[in-house]
């Protein structure tokens, strides 16, 4: 079966809300025994995106416009071994402080991360094309393609290959970071953590690893070990006008001490009064410490913990109408004005503190076992508007816009409020605490009926949490079984348990709300029990802090084992892994929901998946410049708990005919390095079968709150990498990469509609979106870079880059044959209907320029006290240097769809745009 997807490739030449934020990331290469900086080194940052800089004279390096996520950092320097460490950006500044790097002989191997098998080269395999012994696997460092994909391009929300996070493993001390209700990966938890978390290993594609089996996207290993940290003080400070304005950091690591200890301890503030965005700001703690001791030569014990609190304005996306009356593409309808100042209605908060616990044990001086305990506890929140029969309070609901308004004086009069009244297109926080303060209502209150007489809120302020706990368990063992043949294996158990819950934030000057359901209560008005959100607690009137609403937590378990053989000859290398799963999961509700009495409290039904996958790829080398290589894998993946329950806040109900997700991937590529030129060439497709996706949202034509669950979802991935990087002169280099990929559905997808106040199902439909693209990511991306490295330790890089075939998420309830229905097929209506919105078709709104800068000093000219020397590293960088704002990051249609006038623009797509012209200063001071 792999060998159906690799002879393809084989011969496939030619064929990639919250709101978009961006990171500015930092950082100083340093030689781990000389502690002295590290010039002209190659620095790549690995996510979702992929960018790269060169370190200057001081040994600095510095990326701007980085997407938010987890990345691998890895360093590429001509003498030294490949660092790879796993880091989180989080939004503004992120400075990752000292990285260090060890000296080693040139002519030995080195491991090298990529997307292609790891290569090692040594100088006489560079010098001597006919050499017949040319060592490992072939993998540049960081090339100009990862650097693209992972740093330039991350205005556009790029994504490698277009795949969904959770395609990509996380791994931090060897144990698994993916959240498994989701299988993405929550960068936030470490956000601000930058100094110490540098050490990374990252791996693209279908690569093999010796840390863990890896998905189709690869993997990646942070290791935050006190003694993998850069010895020495590092404080510093920035500045941005992005998601916040200044950062403080302090990092300070022992390094390995003679009596075997090492320590690491790392601090950091993020904030901001008002981000990029109106009425958004950002205020963020970081803490970290990290232990470890060397027990003999055979065993070290560790033990990290880490917490990073949060609390963040958001963003909302928004319809073109409503930019287009503000006068900007950064309208944001969340804030208002309260007592002459601005209040946010959705604030997110993260908590959640983290440890890990390793013990390395060096078995003989061919095999190790690593093994690594984790445990995760704490709450997400995101407040909003919440409000019981009372007219919708957000400032661009649609009834509200002129649009929709049809009396010509009574358009106009919306058209010239809403252009000239900021508070107008906000939200009125007054009028909703009048609406408070006007309501008194006497209410029976609880199961003996007792009244109580108060302010009744309409509306109130809700906080949607969740509550996690979590622990992973994870071995792995690696063993050199001949000079040739290397075994890797794991096994690793996951266990997660995660309750959802609302909770009344802000009763917004009421007294008290009552616990009910106001859409059961419409629909079932003789039963006096349907509108009770928990009958075990009924007519509940509460006040500020108060759970309410629904309540359920999803446990999941997951058991994993795997192993890989690598196989290395002269010319060739081969390799093959399997990996064995099992995963099960239930929902438990804590209320008894009026509507579901027999179904929504209490443990409900298990659900068991057994999975397989299997992998392997060769290696040609042609000599020690020019590799062929092809990879193939063939898997199965249990479907996510969130994805097959069709209501989890009301009942348990799981969607019909759940299957597995098939998956097959395949990779080939060409790749040549020479010391002033390197090329790369890759080709991939990838085919994912029966997928699983679900919806919630309000259905015009049912007058309810409705679950659209996909059943039947196809997309194939395909495309081609394209890199080329070459120093031109003294310093001076340039780099030419694209990603031209085509993502879209294969298939028509199946969609069983339920309601959330009716278990029965409402209606199953064929959703027409075959050949539809994949969103989430531009399809192609180029870029063009020139960089220059002067000799006194500073630097300057200008990036060029251009995005193309950008697709909205599309409203699955528009592609059906109800929403056509009497409407002329092939009409102007049954087009706009029907097609999906491509957005930026214009040049003028796909492209970036970007600059980036920085010099560094050595203030000291000899150690002190035989013991430091101090550097100041300044990096500036400047993004988008031509302010086009016209440049879409995501969207999506709205779910709502008008069938009664079948008319597509009553419920607009709703649109984000990347920041305009955003600069960050970082000035640094290391002491090592």
């Amino acid at each position: 079966m792999i060998f159906r997807i690799l002879l393809p490739l084989l011969f496939l030449c030619s064929t990639s809300f919250l709101f978009s934020q961006n990171a500015i990331v930092k950082g100083t290469i340093i030689d781990l025994d000389s502690n002295i900086t590290v010039v002209a080194a190659k620095v790549f940052l690995e996510g979702k995106l992929s960018y790269e800089a060169t370190t200057d004279a001081e040994g600095k390096f510095e990326f701007s416009n980085v997407a938010i996520g987890t990345y691998t950092l890895k360093v590429d320097k001509e003498g030294y071994d490949k660092t790879s460490s796993a880091t989180n950006i989080s939004a503004g500044e992120n400075n990752l402080g000292l990285i260090v790097v060890n000296q080693v002989d040139i002519n030995a191997d080195r491991l090298v991360q990529d997307n292609i098998p790891t290569v090692s080269l040594s100088d006489s395999d560079l010098k001597d094309q006919s050499s017949q012994n040319v060592s490992g696997v072939l993998s540049a460092s960081r090339d100009a393609f990862v650097s693209a994909a992972s740093f330039n391009w991350g205005s556009a929300r790029f994504r490698i290959r277009g795949y969904d996070y959770e395609n990509t493993a996380t791994l931090m001390n060897g144990v698994p970071m993916n959240d498994l209700a989701t299988g993405t990966t929550f960068w936030n938890i470490w956000g601000g953590l930058n100094d110490v978390l540098r050490n990374r290993e990252n791996l693209i594609g279908l690569t093999p690893s010796t840390f863990t089996f890896g998905g189709i996207g690869g993997a990646n290993d942070l290791d935050t070990r006190a003694s993998r940290q850069r010895r020495g003080l590092s404080v510093s400070y920035a500045n941005s006008n992005r998601s916040y304005d200044h950062r403080l950091m302090g990092t300070f690591n022992t390094g390995l001490l003679k009596n075997g200890w090492a320590v690491s301890v790392s601090a950091s503030r993020r904030w901001a009064q008002e981000s990029y965005i109106p009425g958004t700001f950002f205020d963020g703690y970081s803490f970290f410490a990290s232990v470890e001791k060397l027990i003999g030569f055979k065993h070290s014990i560790s033990l990290t913990a880490f917490a990073s609190p949060t609390t963040n304005g958001r963003a909302a996306a928004s319809v073109q109408e409503m930019n287009d009356l503000a006068g900007t593409n950064y309208y944001n309808s969340n804030w208002g004005f309260q007592n002459g100042e601005k209040r946010n209605a959705s604030v997110a908060k993260n908590f959640q503190p983290l440890f890990v616990f390793n013990h390395e044990w060096k078995i003989n001086n061919k095999s190790s076992l690593e093994t690594g305990v984790s445990f995760l506890f704490g709450k997400t929140r995101v407040s909003g508007l919440d409000w019981y029969n009372a007219p919708d309070p957000r400032p661009d609901y649609y009834r509200r816009l002129p649009s929709f308004i049809e009396d010509s004086n009574l358009k106009a009069e919306a058209q010239e409020l809403l252009s000239n009244n900021e508070a107008a297109r906000q939200i009125n926080w007054d009028a909703l605490y009048q609406a408070n303060f006007n309501n008194i209502e006497t209410v029976a209150s609880g199961i003996n009926g007792d009244s109580i007489t108060g302010k009744r809120s309409l509306y109130i302020v809700n906080d949607r949490v969740t509550n996690n706990v979590k622990w992973n368990i994870n071995s792995v063992y690696n063993n050199a079984l001949t000079n040739n043949l290397n075994l890797t294996a794991g096994i690793s158990y996951q266990w997660q348990s995660s309750e959802y819950y609302s909770l009344i934030n802000d009763l917004l000057g009421g007294d008290f709300f009552v616990d009910l359901n106001q859409f059961a209560e419409r629909d079932f008005p003789e039963d006096v029990d349907a509108g009770q959100n928990d009958l075990n607690n009924p007519n509940q009137v509460l006040k500020e802090g108060a759970q309410y609403g629904y309540d359920y937590v999803l446990h999941i378990r997951k058991s994993t084992g795997w192993a890989q053989l690598q196989y290395k000859l002269n010319n060739f290398d081969f390799f093959v892994g399997t990996e064995l799963s099992h995963t099960n999961f239930w929902r438990e509700g804590n209320t008894k929901v009026g509507l579901f009495p027999d179904n929504s409290f209490g443990k409900g039904e298990v659900q068991n998946f057994f999975n397989y996958a299997v992998k392997g790829g060769a290696t040609y080398k042609i000599n020690g410049r020019n590799y062929l290589y092809a990879n193939g894998s063939y898997s199965t993946r249990a479907p996510y708990l969130q994805d097959v329950l069709v209501s989890a806040r009301t009942r348990d109900q799981f969607a019909p005919n759940i299957e597995v997700t098939k998956i097959y991937s395949g990779e080939a590529g060409y790749f040549l390095r020479n010391p002033n030129f390197k090329a790369k060439a890759t080709a991939f497709l990838t085919q994912f079968n029966d997928q699983i996706q679900s919806f919630n949202f309000y259905h015009e034509e049912f007058r309810t709150q409705v679950n659209y669950t996909l059943t039947n979802v196809d997309t194939r991935h395909m495309g081609v990498e394209l890199a080329i990087d070459a120093k031109i002169y003294k310093g001076l280099s340039a780099t030419a990469v694209a990603s031209i990929g085509r993502y879209y559905y294969t298939d028509r997808p199946n969609a069983t509609i339920t309601q959330d106040n009716n278990q029965s199902v409402l209606a199953n439909e064929t959703i027409y979106a075959k050949n539809f693209r994949v969103t989430g990511s531009p399809q192609e991306a180029y870029n063009l870079g020139l960089s220059y490295r002067g000799k006194k330790f500073w630097f300057v890089n200008v990036n060029f880059n251009v995005f193309n075939q950008m697709y909205l998420s599309f409203n699955p309830a528009r592609r059906t044959q109800q929403a056509v229905d009497l409407v002329a097929e092939g009409s102007t209506q049954w087009n706009d209907i029907l097609v999906q919105e491509e957005v930026s078709k214009k040049f003028s709104e796909k492209y970036s320029l970007d600059l980036f800068g920085g010099k560094s000093w050595k203030l000291t000219k000899e150690r002190i006290n035989d013991k430091y020397n101090i550097f100041m590293v300044l990096n500036v960088g400047v993004s988008n240097i031509t302010n086009n704002r016209k440049l879409i990051s995501g969207g999506f249609e709205q779910l709502r769809f008008d069938f009664n006038e079948r008319n597509p623009d009553k419920f607009p797509s709703r649109y984000f745009y990347a920041f305009g012209t955003t600069y960050f200063v970082n000035l640094t001071f290391r002491f090592n």
